[in-house]
């Protein structure tokens, strides 16, 4: 009796185990695309730019195989530092997550002279996330003014 009772909980051992696993690898896959926007913002931190843009495009093929287009973000972000001072910090201000497959966050991004919008856009088909796209916008102190004076009250008493 004692070693069906053994083989008994051997069994539920295992069982529990592999579900413990499952359960692991899941949930560390629906965390990816927050480790890839965070090497993104650690690259930019220590004002590697190029990398940053190089390594978002190495997580989606098509990317990757679009012509000219890393290197016009390239250019484009080295542009931005050259104008804007180093890197500060980065907040995000909104995420959006649908069915599961796809994720989009919009970050406030401080520089020296001032601060910008970036944007990524993240999709998992199947079982890996990959960088769907990147954009960036310099005329966020702006976009936030007008935002702000379109909600402003006129009535003044």
């Amino acid at each position: 009796m004692p070693k069906k009772q053994n083989m008994f909980l051997a069994v539920i051992f295992a069982v529990a185990l592999a579900f413990i696993s499952m359960r692991a690898q899941t949930q560390a896959q629906s965390q990816d695309y927050q480790s890839m926007a965070d090497k993104f913002f650690a690259l930019l931190e220590q004002g590697k730019s190029g990398e940053a843009i190089d390594y978002m495009f190495s997580t989606n093929v098509a990317l990757k195989n679009l012509p000219g287009k890393s290197e016009q973000l390239k250019a484009q972000f080295g542009e931005l530092e050259k104008q804007l001072g180093s890197y500060h910090s980065h907040t995000r201000l909104a995420e959006t997550k649908v069915a599961g497959m796809f994720v989009y966050q919009h970050y406030f991004v401080a520089y020296d002279r001032q601060p910008i919008s970036i944007r990524l856009k993240f999709y998992k088909p199947r079982d890996t996330w990959r960088v769907q796209g990147v954009q960036f916008d310099a005329d966020l102190p702006d976009a936030i003014e007008k935002e702000t004076d379109r909600h402003m009250d006129w009535q003044f008493k």
